[in-house]
């Protein structure tokens, strides 16, 4: 279905609560799918098996490998696309064995490595206390681990700690690890944590972060930090059982927020997929394009100079809503702070057609 086209304000534009941190792409951030999330249950690949065929029993593979390549360069990788080409190839087998490494290792760069950005740089049976695999990580990289029935990823070392920075995408007792934690190296080479094989992956500069046209929830042509606001709205809505129509909030919008607001694919629409579209924004958008429309003009001049005006006026309560958007890319002259110098910058540039 079409979405409507719908005119916003300026502010809402640029609207995005401040309470929404940007996440910057590493380790810190955490895991980015969870397999324990009720959504997999019903996401299903019936060619080698009938039986035990969903991606919540069987997905760690290739969750795992999405998990790292997020904590590698930030990039947002579809599990099902991913999976989906697996179970193709014959290196993803869900009710008949799950991932099966050396056919995935083997040919998962060539599929997606300059899309997503990465490159193998090898597989190896061996422990996570291999000096190739410390040397690995200090240096960048990431990792997706094998251990007894199990895979994992592996995007930090610290070598004060002899600690590893573990993302589990799906917790269980037997493992007793977290989502995202540091786990020393004796943990990880006992009992149902021991790492026994791993594959090494390191960042190109090549992903594609273009941002889907889906994302533009409103319809305006735009996907912007309006479209990373409507999301929040839309969580409170949810949350309080209560319709708003805060921002031009519409059914239109309730429709294409539902249907593709997971920005994380963890199976649930809430404040950190606004946090996740933000950031990805941010990143391929060029600063002082406030509005990101591709182009720098007195447009931007005006909502920048707002933010300035009311936040030099200590008015802040007015300016929640515009200011994490402003935030993120109005620092046009990189001098960390957005005022009325980038404001003026960006009216030179674009009077001088640069």
């Amino acid at each position: 279905m079409k979405k409507k086209i719908f005119t916003i304000t300026a502010a809402a534009v640029m609207a995005v609560s401040a309470a929404f941190p940007c996440l910057s792409a590493n380790a810190a951030d955490g895991i980015l799918y969870d397999q324990n999330a009720a959504k997999w249950n019903y996401v299903k690949f019936d060619k080698y098996s009938q039986t035990a065929s969903d991606m919540h029993i069987s997905g760690c593979g290739i969750f795992s490998f999405c998990n790292a390549i997020y904590a590698l360069n930030g990039t947002i990788t579809n599990a099902y696309d991913v999976a989906e080409w697996a179970v193709e190839v014959g290196a993803y087998r869900p009710g008949s064995g799950g991932t099966y490494r050396d056919p995935f290792y083997a040919n998962v760069e060539n599929r997606f490595g300059q899309e997503l950005g990465f490159h193998v740089d090898g597989t190896y049976s061996g422990k996570i206390t291999d000096d190739r695999m410390k040397e690995h990580l200090k240096n960048g990289g990431v990792a997706v681990i094998n251990v007894p029935w199990h895979f994992m990823a592996v995007t930090g070392y610290n070598e004060d700690e002899d600690t590893f920075h573990v993302l589990e995408c799906a917790p269980n007792p037997s493992r007793g690890l977290e989502h995202d934690s540091w786990v020393d190296a004796k943990t990880m080479c006992t009992n149902r944590t021991e790492v026994y094989w791993y594959a090494l992956l390191s960042a190109t500069g090549t992903n594609d972060k273009t941002i889907p046209y889906v994302y533009d929830f409103n319809g305006d042509g735009l996907i912007n930090s309006a479209d990373t606001q409507l999301i929040s709205v839309r969580t409170d809505e949810v949350l309080n059982e209560t319709l708003l129509d805060d921002y031009g909030m519409c059914d239109d919008i309730r429709l294409a927020i539902d249907s593709e607001g997971d920005i994380n694919y963890d199976g649930v629409i809430d404040k950190r997929d606004a946090s996740m579209l933000l950031t990805w924004i941010s990143e391929v958008n060029k600063k002082g394009d406030v509005n990101c429309d591709k182009m720098l003009d007195g447009r931007d001049a005006t909502v920048v100079l707002t933010y300035y005006a009311i936040a030099s006026s200590g008015a802040e309560t007015e300016i929640t809503g515009i200011d994490a958007g402003v935030r993120a890319i109005g620092d046009f002259n990189s001098d960390g702070r957005v005022d009325a110098r980038d404001a003026a910058a960006i009216l030179n540039s674009y009077a001088s057609g640069t």
